[in-house]
């Protein structure tokens, strides 16, 4: 008991001390109980004002007064949460990536690739275990694709397309299926786990289920992209499978085509059958007081 009271002093003192040079914004990681009615105060403010800004955009994607579907919190246990990062890649969220043309506005609106870093710095110093699902098309996928709208733009674009040959075909170094360099290095720290490649929008063929399981995870925490397709069906096959999945609604994004907007489509299908919606600073802020 007293080892794990000098462990808990140091992380404390930790979080303190990244907040303190800027690493995580707005203060929502601190974990100082002492600090100031004042300081919560500004933070409140803060929050508020960056949910108001966000429900700007679009006036669709803010919650009405009175939903009609009951909603019930996620009862967050430690030991018990894993965070999934879905396709934080170049081809999704940079603007040198080829998704970019239908992903770029959303992405600016929403923040996403700040949200995701700011959960990728808060898993890692809560030290709550991080899990990267990653689709690379190759060659002979991209011959085999099913023509459907989104899929045939897949392959005109070679969106997520992995550049190596032969064995090595779903090689992701110097392709658009690369991670961004944002992120790298919480993904390639040797302790974020890497699931094997996806070939399609959910986890058909994927091992994330397995190695979720084998991490003691029950209760995932979703973000990615994008939100009406990979999220969306990552969601879908989390719960299928009997996790709780609570997803991030600004650490995501979607297409903004003359076929609707794909975030909009995404955050609704999230209010009605995720265990639970977020904003990050909120998620960050319960993870925290666990």
């Amino acid at each position: 008991m007293q080892n794990k009271c000098k462990i808990d002093a140091k992380r404390r003192g930790s979080f303190a001390k990244l907040a303190s040079i800027g690493m995580l914004t707005m203060g929502i990681l601190s974990a100082n109980t002492n600090i100031s009615s004042d300081m919560d105060e500004e933070e409140d403010s803060n929050d508020n004002l960056r949910k108001q800004n966000y429900i700007n955009i679009n006036p669709e994607y803010a919650d009405k007064e009175k939903m009609f579907l009951p909603k019930k919190e996620m009862n967050l246990q430690k030991g018990s949460i894993g965070i999934v990062v879905v396709n934080p890649q170049i081809d999704f969220l940079s603007p040198k990536g080829v998704g970019w043309s239908i992903y770029g506005a959303s992405i600016k609106e929403h923040n996403t690739i700040e949200n995701i870093g700011m959960l990728f710095r808060a898993a890692k110093a809560l030290r709550i275990p991080v899990f990267v699902s990653y689709v690379v098309w190759n060659k002979q996928d991209l011959l085999s694709i099913a023509h459907t709208p989104m899929k045939n733009f897949i392959k005109g674009t070679k969106l997520a397309y992995g550049v190596g040959r032969g064995i090595r075909a779903n090689d992701i170094d110097h392709s658009g299926a690369d991670f961004i360099e944002e992120y790298k290095p919480y993904i390639l720290d040797n302790k974020t786990i890497l699931t094997s490649p996806r070939k399609d929008f959910g986890l058909k063929g994927n091992d994330l289920n397995m190695k979720l399981r084998e991490n003691g995870v029950n209760q995932v925490i979703l973000c990615g992209m994008d939100a009406n397709t990979h999220l969306d069906s990552h969601l879908r096959d989390l719960l299928a499978e009997g996790f709780e999945v609570g997803v991030v609604r600004d650490a995501t994004a979607g297409a903004k085509l003359p076929e609707g907007d794909g975030y909009l489509a995404g955050l609704i299908n999230f209010r009605f059958i995720a265990n639970e919606v977020f904003f990050t600073p909120d998620i960050i802020k319960k993870l925290q007081s666990i």
